[in-house]
């Protein structure tokens, strides 16, 4: 069934991959057989998306992603063990709804046999039904998104890229545990819209931010399940002025974005949506999922309160909270536990943290974060 809703990489692309060298990203990875497929032996999923019809910022009803997929191929296998697919390119419906019902039906196919996805093209709509697909194997959900703007627009006949994320609070089976927004900027979002993550104790931090200690995304994003880039949230001297937003992310720091989140147990899925239609656009964007590999055959199975556990445990008594920091030898990971009864979290859950939060709590002040977090559980 999977089949009938993909478009297969073109024979010109083909031919092309044929010719790399042997030790390049393109001749290592597996391309889609449209008969019976065994995902069992796959890791990640590679899926390209032209559907803009939802998207309020894209005017290109179309983006070639085989410019994307040359630069992609180009680029040199790293020292891996990985299994790596490419799906191709999903075949728009009659209406958009169609192509989400289509999507869906492959997210859910390859969520549920663990197969990591990665998903290139598409509006920030397409989060939603990748949250769809995500509650169905966890009922606590986190989400965070790499925007410049929160997306919590108002909803008219039906949502857009804009607003995906109201619809993801209004929906009747609603499993969003956590959001967190990074690098958004005050000026392109509605103080009501502010309001409303504050009162749902939300995180949100702003570009500048961010920009001066990138290290700072590393802990946000560890217990995150799907992560949603923004191409408009780079800076538009990044892209040669292929959009009309001057401020946002460098290149480096959205390939680190992205190693982070490879590095994340939790990330189910990724998408990097909202692309433009320009060669340096598909350069950065081959480059930011090269990262993404990268961080995913880093990861470690780490677990703080495990009995081989490889680490130091801190206990801090701060602004009458009581607080048990761990920090892993082997990763140097940060994590912080609520040790008081009112104020511990579900399921004695940990934190994950910095050192400077860390740092902070020793000299009796609690990093803006964890007191979000605090407020948050004490609700």
């Amino acid at each position: 069934m999977t089949s009938d809703y993909l478009s297969p990489i073109s024979k010109k692309l083909i031919d092309f991959k044929n010719k790399l060298p042997d030790d390049s990203l393109g001749n290592k990875i597996v391309l889609y057989d449209t008969k019976k497929f065994d995902y069992s032996e796959i890791d990640i999923a590679v899926i390209g998306i032209n559907e803009y019809r939802n998207s309020v910022d894209v005017k290109s009803n179309f983006i070639d992603l085989d410019i994307f997929r040359k630069e992609f191929y180009s680029l040199f296998y790293g020292d891996w063990n990985v299994n790596i697919l490419d799906l191709g390119d999903l075949i728009n419906g009659d209406s958009y709804n169609d192509t989400y019902f289509a999507f869906k039906t492959i997210s859910d196919e390859l969520l549920r046999q663990n197969v990591k996805l990665i998903v290139v093209g598409g509006g920030n709509d397409f989060v939603y039904p990748l949250y769809q697909s995500l509650s169905k194997t966890d009922s606590r959900l986190n989400i965070s998104s790499i925007d410049n703007r929160f997306d919590f627009g108002k909803i008219g006949k039906d949502f857009n890229s804009n607003s995906y994320m109201s619809k993801i609070i209004m929906d009747k089976n609603n499993c969003l545990n956590h959001f967190c927004n990074i690098g958004y900027q005050t000026f392109l979002n509605s103080q009501e819209e502010i309001d409303l993550l504050n009162k749902l104790n939300f995180e949100f931090h702003r570009i500048g931010k961010i920009n001066r200690d990138i290290q700072k995304v590393e802990p946000l994003l560890r217990d995150t399940h799907l992560l949603s880039i923004d191409f408009k949230s780079i800076k538009a001297s990044e892209l040669n002025f292929a959009h009309n937003f001057p401020n946002g992310f460098e290149s480096d720091q959205i390939c680190s974005i992205s190693r982070y989140a490879g590095l994340s147990n939790s990330i189910s899925a990724i998408g990097f949506f909202e692309l433009l239609n320009s060669s340096i656009s598909s350069s950065l964007l081959s480059q930011a999922i090269w990262y993404f590999i990268e961080g995913f055959c880093l990861r470690i199975e780490e677990t703080p309160k495990s009995n081989n556990f490889n680490g130091y445990t801190y206990n801090v008594l701060c602004e009458g909270t009581n607080l048990k920091f761990y920090n892993s030898e082997l990763s140097q990971k940060w994590w912080v536990e609520f040790l008081d009864d009112k104020q511990a979290l579900n399921n004695n859950e940990l934190i994950p943290c910095s050192r400077k939060d860390y740092v902070k709590a020793c000299d009796e002040v609690l990093s803006d974060r964890l007191l979000l977090l605090l407020r948050r559980n004490l609700l």
